[in-house]
């Protein structure tokens, strides 16, 4: 044998050897997979089947088609005031942040469910309680509702995300689909000249469920179901499961951020940004 045929004998002993070890360590991956065996593997392939984090997975922007029809254009008033250009314009509010329905920036969620639950940012407040009103788009009262606030020593209720569902033994009858309702939250800023009360308000449209999704949310976990809500662009279903997350697992550095760039899709950064680390509180 000459030195060029003995260089390629080596040479193609050695990709042989490669392309066996090669083989044989992905059948050994493959089978210990199979069996639930832990196998460590180097970093970069560790990098490469670690699933998208939950952030990664929600919209940047929330999109959503403000509705047409009889009911449109609906009014908007997602945060209560405006620019504070005199002292007592929010007299109740201590902060120049405002009392905020946690809607997208249409005023408009969307819900399967017949009885959602809403969201607001509090402000911290001298406020005696919040009222809750559920109206249909002719303004006619289907449900509503009075909370007193827990103040602290110095009288005042801390700032704050808060939460409150419609309750379903409340003798009001399930949201009808296709129809818009709209909730007004108004902290009480004077019992006695309620034309004080600090008011914001968002919008509730209950849909009818795609085909399947009852299934894929069952065999789903609680992260997967976020990104299926998020997909399907129900707002109130989205809140509520990555609220349920945040609360299970306060500590989840992933959750927190898909939280804030939930916030952010709808434009309510300034929330975000203040309150990171809060968790939300349900009204009592």
């Amino acid at each position: 044998m000459n030195r060029l045929t003995h260089r390629f004998s080596y040479t193609s002993k050695g990709y042989i050897m490669a392309w066996l070890t090669r083989s044989y360590c992905s059948r050994i991956l493959t089978v210990a997979l199979a069996l639930g065996l832990a196998v460590e593997l180097p970093a970069t392939v560790q990098a490469q089947l670690t699933t998208a984090s939950l952030g990664a997975q929600l919209p940047e922007t929330w999109e959503f088609q403000a509705p047409s029809g009889p009911d449109a254009p609906l009014p908007v008033n997602r945060e209560a005031g405006g620019k504070r250009e005199i002292a007592d314009a929010l007299p109740c509010v201590m902060s120049d942040q405002r009392l905020t329905a946690i809607v997208p920036s249409s005023g408009l969620g969307t819900t399967v469910a017949e009885y959602p639950t809403v969201f607001w940012y509090m402000p911290k407040t001298r406020a005696s309680g919040v009222e809750l009103v559920l109206t249909d788009t002719k303004n006619r009262e289907i449900y509503s509702v009075n909370y007193a606030l827990d103040k602290s020593g110095d009288g005042t209720a801390p700032a704050g995300i808060m939460s409150l569902p419609l309750p379903a033994l409340a003798n009001f009858s399930p949201l009808k689909i296709g129809q818009n309702y709209r909730w007004q939250l108004a902290l009480v800023c004077d019992a006695n000249a309620r034309d004080k009360d600090v008011v914001a308000s968002g919008w509730i449209q209950r849909v009818s469920p795609s085909p399947n999704l009852a299934m894929r949310v069952k065999q789903a976990t609680p992260q997967e179901r976020v990104t299926i809500y998020a997909n399907e662009r129900l707002w109130y279903e989205t809140l509520i499961t990555l609220n349920q997350l945040r609360r299970d697992l306060p500590k989840d550095r992933d959750l927190e951020d898909a939280w804030k760039k939930l916030l952010k899709s709808v434009g309510l950064d300034k929330i975000a940004q203040e309150n990171s680390g809060d968790k939300i509180v349900a009204v009592p």
